[in-house]
């Protein structure tokens, strides 16, 4: 049985349904997520694009906001201006995982939650967990040059 999730913006009029596993959770650290997200490091999912229905009702519509320069989106409500999900350069769906913690009454579940660091070469804060830090994504996946690997 597949797993699904139901997520919606603060008014509840942009709703996702993600289904089974996203390709990755991760925190991101590149400078790209944090310009276009405005954060200092992103936790998110990616997702293939046949695994997220979107479902737009009443006068609402999908807000999206491209990164200049880059193949990166973000989108938002436009009633609620909740950021709901981006696309990556891939083409994934990147779900911020407060969504999913939001939808789960505060507890982030465990199959979305982030198993690495990516770009932590690029970070702008240290990071002292356990979870393995790379200095590239994972077409060029190198461990970053830190003292915690």
């Amino acid at each position: 049985m597949a797993t699904v999730y139901e997520l919606s913006c603060d008014c509840g009029a942009i709703r996702l349904t993600a289904r089974d596993a996203p390709i990755r959770s991760t925190y991101c650290h590149c400078e790209s997520c944090r310009e276009l997200y405005g954060v200092e490091i992103l936790s998110a999912s990616a997702w293939p694009n046949d695994a997220v229905k979107r479902t737009v009702s009443g006068e609402a519509t999908l807000i999206g906001h491209r990164l200049a320069g880059r193949r990166m989106w973000r989108y938002h409500c436009s009633e609620c201006g909740r950021l709901m999900h981006g696309r990556n350069r891939d083409g994934d769906i990147v779900i911020p995982n407060e969504r999913f913690r939001e939808a789960a009454g505060g507890r982030l579940p465990n199959a979305v939650a982030p198993a690495a660091h990516w770009f932590y070469n690029q970070r702008v804060l240290d990071i002292g967990d356990d979870l393995p830090k790379h200095a590239a994504d994972s077409r060029g996946d190198t461990p970053a040059d830190t003292p915690e690997g």
